[in-house]
């Protein structure tokens, strides 16, 4: 509690009479911004964290699973402006899944330990790193634009919410992730009476794999070499969709991927030490 947020005071309250300056609660100013400090947010997780070797793997694995509302996001009536709304942030399931494996083969090792030095060089000594990300998709607000129906000065915004609109996941797809029909720019004489982040967007799945391997030449000089593979499985990763309802060309449609879940990409380094 005590979130401190800003809003705009300065609009006339939604009307069916069409905005004029003198409608403003303060018609020598075009803009007005008071500072609150009565926000909130409210945070609630469930965490399971499950550890175990067994036998050269050893696993580490987190779910989450969370819900974080506030009411500092829903700002466009400054009437009634403390609605309580989904973080965009945060989402819902997070499972990330770690494992840890030396290989078991080569010299001094389970398997194979009495093979030659020169076979050791090549088959012997690897570790991986095997690291997954899943995790539900996170929340945006649909909208709408080109038009005034409040009589505020407000164009666009929130639009009516006359269904759910988020789609089940066998009916999603890069083309139609949501359900633009169940969104309408609002009747005239008043705002939009949908939430903020009211949709859920395209989760992350994700597999990263390094391997890793260290040859001794002598006693004081090594070589090493690694491997990093992010995006293993080239998935692609898609951000949220175009939400607004008044282009009908583009709304429900997903067009980039996600920054930080690229397409595959393989980084190899070798090393030399002495």
């Amino acid at each position: 509690r005590g979130l401190n947020y800003s809003i705009a005071t300065n609009k006339p309250e939604p009307s069916l009479i069409p905005f004029t300056q003198a409608r403003r609660p303060y018609p020598q100013f075009v803009g007005t911004t008071y500072i609150r400090s009565n926000g909130a947010a409210n945070y609630n997780a469930f965490t399971v964290e499950i550890q175990r070797k067994v036998g050269q793997i050893q696993f580490n694995n987190h779910y989450t699973w969370a819900s974080n509302y506030s009411n500092t996001l829903n700002l466009e009536n400054p009437y009634a402006p403390l609605f309580w709304s989904r973080d965009a942030n945060t989402s819902r399931h997070r499972l990330v899944l770690n494992t840890i494996w030396d290989v078991p083969v080569g010299r001094g090792r389970r398997y194979l330990s009495s093979m030659p030095r020169m076979a050791d060089h090549i088959l012997g000594g690897w570790q991986l790193y095997w690291i997954a990300f899943m995790e539900s998709g996170q929340f945006f607000s649909p909208s709408y634009s080109g038009s005034d129906p409040s009589n505020t000065n407000t164009v666009g915004g929130l639009p009516d919410r006359i269904a759910n609109g988020n789609l089940s996941a066998s009916d999603r797809s890069i083309n139609r992730w949501f359900d633009a029909s169940a969104f309408a720019p609002p009747a005239p004489g008043r705002f939009g009476n949908s939430g903020a982040n009211v949709l859920e967007g395209p989760g992350r799945h994700q597999h990263n794999l390094t391997v890793n391997k260290r040859i001794s030449l002598t006693e004081r000089v090594s070589l090493s070499y690694g491997a990093a593979i992010t995006n293993l499985f080239n998935r692609a990763n898609f951000n949220n969709p175009s939400a607004n309802i008044s282009v009908p060309g583009s709304v429900g449609k997903v067009g980039s991927t996600k920054s930080y879940a690229p397409n595959r990409q393989i980084m190899m380094r070798v090393r030399l030490q002495f």
